[in-house]
């Protein structure tokens, strides 16, 4: 008999247009073929991290954002690792190429060198790099704690775990796997998890069910947005709307240890 992880969930109801709310759902997922997603946990502003630098707007971007996504790993993700991992639930690791490339564990089905297609010719010369520098700061790529940045200590993968930083890499990992489910956690809730390499966006056209633990991630939220959490509340309901449902930690856990 399948042994399957029982929760609640909810999406947006967008039609009809004139009335439309959320809706609650019950989800049921084989627990064989169910995934939990850690993605973009990074380690700027974490014990044994780099330290944020306030000459750059990098990772989490601001200060606020920084101590939540930590208390975040630490008290939900961690605890929904961990109960996935007793329960037999597998867990998987989405980072950045510029953390990927440092690990040999991640450099497992990698996609196939291609050709370099045709070269990007600058419609206004040097405007994008001006726009990075306004936004980011110069050179931060080299210069700010985004080039020593690493996946965060706390929500570290365990050996034997999926670890990625393509999205055809992620796929043909998950499909080795058998899995058809994908619960994301990490961040950020309104850039990287929607359209990273391995996010939600790249994965949807491979026709996975993709759910998102909505107390599990944090968008990057201006400190004049912070309280109110504006840009993770439109990713998540830009989420609910068009790809999946979210779901509680809390019911992941139950679910988990109900196994």
């Amino acid at each position: 008999m399948a042994r399957v992880l029982r929760m609640a969930g909810r999406y947006y109801r967008s039609l009809p247009i004139d009335r439309t709310g959320y809706e609650t759902t019950r989800v049921e997922l084989e627990a064989e073929r169910t995934t939990l997603v850690v993605m973009h946990c990074w380690d700027i502003g974490c014990e044994g991290g780099p330290e944020v630098d306030p000459r750059f707007c990098v990772g989490m971007g601001y200060y606020e954002d920084f101590g939540e996504a930590e208390r975040i790993m630490r008290e939900v993700i961690r605890p929904c690792m961990e109960a996935a991992r007793r329960a037999g639930v597998l867990v998987a690791h989405v980072e950045s190429p510029t953390i990927g490339v440092k690990h040999p564990e991640a450099q497992e089905e990698l996609d196939p060198p291609g050709s370099p297609g045709e070269p990007i010719r600058e419609v206004v010369p040097g405007w994008r790099e001006q726009m990075a520098a306004r936004s980011h700061g110069a050179d931060y790529a080299t210069r700010s704690p985004y080039g020593r940045m690493d996946r965060a200590g706390i929500v570290a993968p365990r050996p034997g775990e999926p670890f990625a930083y393509q999205t055809g890499q992620f796929h043909r990992l998950l499909r080795r796997r058998g899995i058809e489910n994908l619960i994301y956690t990490g961040f950020a809730t309104d850039m990287c998890v929607l359209r990273a390499p391995g996010g939600i966006e790249p994965m949807a056209p491979y026709s996975y069910r993709l759910y998102l633990m909505r107390d599990a991630t944090l968008g990057v939220e201006l400190p004049v947005s912070f309280e109110e959490r504006v840009a993770t509340r439109w990713g998540m309901a830009y989420f609910e709307t068009h790809y999946g449902d979210t779901v509680l930690s809390a019911d992941f856990i139950d679910a988990c240890e109900a196994l």
